[in-house]
């Protein structure tokens, strides 16, 4: 693919246009479902699998992150293919996978990489929102960067009680995160990323 018609279908998808976006999918979809079908998946699934893959890819392309140095379409399946394989390890039905388009090991780890933050946002999100109201607005002030001053004023919480609080609030969101049963396999994986 030229580099430019390259780039322009990057910008497209950034942008979010909707006739790039069509083309890329129906240029690209096939590919997966097709995959995934012949590694014990359903249509429903390749859907789910590009939607989630299309998500990091977004994420990644909007953060500047990603170096291309495949197609757009040759990452997406890469990433695509990595979280069926994640989805099929935790389901235990791995059976034997097609070779993978040529892409760089260095490409492959930030793939996955990126699957695994994918999956600890996810997580820490299923438990967020189970938190009650006060903790949820709490910590979302907490986490878009004001003070404790300014949030106990918004709360109107002492100083101090709004300390304490985001403490009591943070702890019961670990607790929740670490009783689920794909937190272990999550921090598993972290720790063997770089290897």
């Amino acid at each position: 693919m030229k580099q430019k018609q390259k780039s322009d279908i990057v910008k497209g998808f950034l942008a979010g246009k909707e006739a790039v976006i069509s083309l890329f999918y129906e240029d690209n979809f096939q590919k997966v479902k097709v995959f995934i079908e012949k590694n014990s998946g359903t249509e429903t699934d390749a859907e789910d699998i590009f939607q989630e893959a299309i998500i990091v890819t977004y994420q990644k392309l909007r953060a500047g992150t990603l170096e291309l140095e495949c197609t757009l379409g040759t990452y997406v399946f890469a990433v695509s293919r990595n979280l069926w394989m994640n989805a099929l390890r935790k389901k235990q039905k791995i059976r034997s996978w097609e070779k993978l388009p040529e892409i760089s090991d260095a490409l492959h780890n930030s793939i996955l990489e990126d699957i695994h933050t994918l999956e600890r946002m996810n997580l820490y999100q299923k438990y967020f929102l189970k938190l009650g109201e006060n903790c949820k607005r709490l910590l979302i002030f907490f986490f878009s960067g004001k003070r404790m001053s300014e949030i106990a004023g918004i709360m109107g919480y002492s100083e101090g009680y709004a300390r304490k609080k985001k403490f009591e609030c943070k702890k019961r969101l670990l607790e929740m995160v670490e009783q689920d049963p794909s937190y272990d396999e999550l921090r598993y994986e972290s720790k063997n990323e770089g290897r």
